[in-house]
């Protein structure tokens, strides 16, 4: 069945909710097992939508979901999981089964409405509370999101979550980059996801791959993730795994994607429990430099991290870890962190070609940690424990100098490490402060 939302009356003048109208005709789809429904072009003031089984959600081009910026809004239907203790959402879906969003359309998530005008003096612009996501799939089946464009997103802006067999296919995701916590594209638990053909830009991470803390029926392992042909910026991390992991991660490939204007290009970070293994990333390119230091990263074209958030739960070990043929040029280094001898074993980095600039303005002897950091909220997520400056230092809590100055790789606590055809191309008379190796290895 095909029907268009022009059959239901919306007003289309971006101001007058239409909500109530988008709702009737997407149950009025459900009531009969399901169909397209088509979205004329025009501007329509929205809170929250749920949709059901077997409902295509088709965007015409010139059609704009603008997300209302009154939390009121996103009352009747809360989301299972939270992000930044917020349930609210603009489009929701749970325990649906061959459900999609389509088409040349735009999702303008209004995404100034929830933030201060100016940042502070840490490049941070304070938000408000409650901050809707634009989509949450929580628990469905046969998923896909192709084609259409969300901008400015208030929050994390797709959040799929315990999902299986999802398709995101030339999706466009382009936030501010001046928005802290918008990350694009959050993989969280999911099973068999294949991402291909994308753009996604944030302030926060592009693709972020977590397995967090929630209802016992949503949790479970992430696996059998597919990520190809994208483009990724992010002042946070480009390509990142964490850091929430209190369950696995594994078998997750990344290949042939593009990584520009990024403050870290690739993080991995345990520190909830969840083990990660087998992951492979192959033909990359990356371009990293410094952010304002409220995102995480110094620049690191790769970093991987182990360590604990709560004293009371030992960080999962990451193993059988491969970079092939990766190139680009970073203002940081190649960083692999381990708290604990062992708990990063079997990696490879073979074919990597990178080149290690001078940053103008950047004290380049610092690598980041973050979280967990600040020891008045040792167990803490967000603001708590990852933006609090250590008044001895002048630093945020997690962040601290190179031992001996900026090496090209530094490990510590790495058990079989195996470096390939490693080529960092550094500045030749060495900029003071910088290390005299080019790989500096810790036990």
């Amino acid at each position: 069945m095909h029907v268009s939302l022009a059959d239901f009356y919306p007003i289309a003048d971006g101001e007058t909710l239409d909500t109530y109208c988008f709702q009737r005709a997407l149950n009025h789809l459900a009531s009969r097992g399901g169909g397209t429904l088509s979205v004329p072009p025009g501007r329509y003031h929205l809170g929250t939508l749920t949709l059901g089984s077997n409902i295509n959600l088709h965007l015409e081009a010139g059609a704009t979901l603008l997300a209302s910026s009154r939390v009121e809004d996103y009352q009747q239907q809360l989301a299972q999981s939270q992000a930044e203790l917020s349930q609210h959402v603009l489009l929701y879906a749970a325990g649906q089964r061959n459900i999609s969003i389509s088409g040349k359309g735009v999702i303008d998530g209004n995404g100034d409405a929830w933030f201060a005008a100016e940042k502070d003096d840490q490049g941070y612009r304070l938000p408000r509370a409650q901050r809707p996501r634009i989509v949450v799939f929580e628990d469905c089946e046969k998923v896909t999101l192709e084609d259409f464009t969300i901008i400015q997103a208030p929050m994390w802006t797709v959040h799929l979550v315990s999902c299986r067999h999802v398709h995101v296919d030339h999706l466009t995701i382009d936030n501010s980059m001046s928005m802290p916590n918008t990350d694009a594209l959050d993989i969280d638990s999911c099973e068999a996801v294949f991402v291909s053909n994308s753009y996604l830009s944030a302030a926060d991470d592009a693709i972020c791959i977590k397995t967090t803390q929630k209802p016992a029926h949503l949790r479970r392992a992430a696996r059998q993730i597919m990520i190809s042909n994208c483009l990724l910026r992010s002042y946070s991390c480009a390509f990142k795994i964490g850091t929430e992991t209190f369950d696995d991660v594994e078998d997750v490939t990344v290949s042939g994607c593009t990584i520009f204007d990024s403050n870290r290009a690739i993080g991995l970070l345990s520190r909830d429990g969840g083990q990660f293994r087998r992951l492979l990333f192959s033909n990359i390119t990356l371009a990293c430099r410094h952010a304002p230091p409220c995102h995480w990263g110094k620049a690191d074209a790769l970093f991987v991290s182990v360590r604990a958030r709560d004293p009371a739960i030992a960080p999962g070990s990451i193993e059988q870890l491969q970079f092939s043929n990766v190139s680009g040029v970073m203002e940081g280094a190649i960083n692999l962190h381990a708290e604990q001898p062992g708990q990063i074993r079997d990696v490879m980095l073979a074919n990597v070609q990178l080149r290690q600039v001078l940053a103008a303005g950047a004290d380049q002897g610092h690598y980041d940690v973050r979280p967990p950091c600040n020891p008045e909220s040792p167990t803490g997520m967000g603001l708590d424990n990852a933006y609090k400056l250590d008044s001895a230092s002048g630093l945020a809590y997690g962040v601290a100098a190179y031992p001996d100055g900026l090496p090209g790789v530094f490990a510590r606590g790495v058990e079989n490490l195996q470096l390939h055809n490693v080529v960092i191309t550094r500045p030749q008379p060495l900029p003071p402060g910088w290390h005299a190796e080019t790989v500096q290895i810790l036990e």
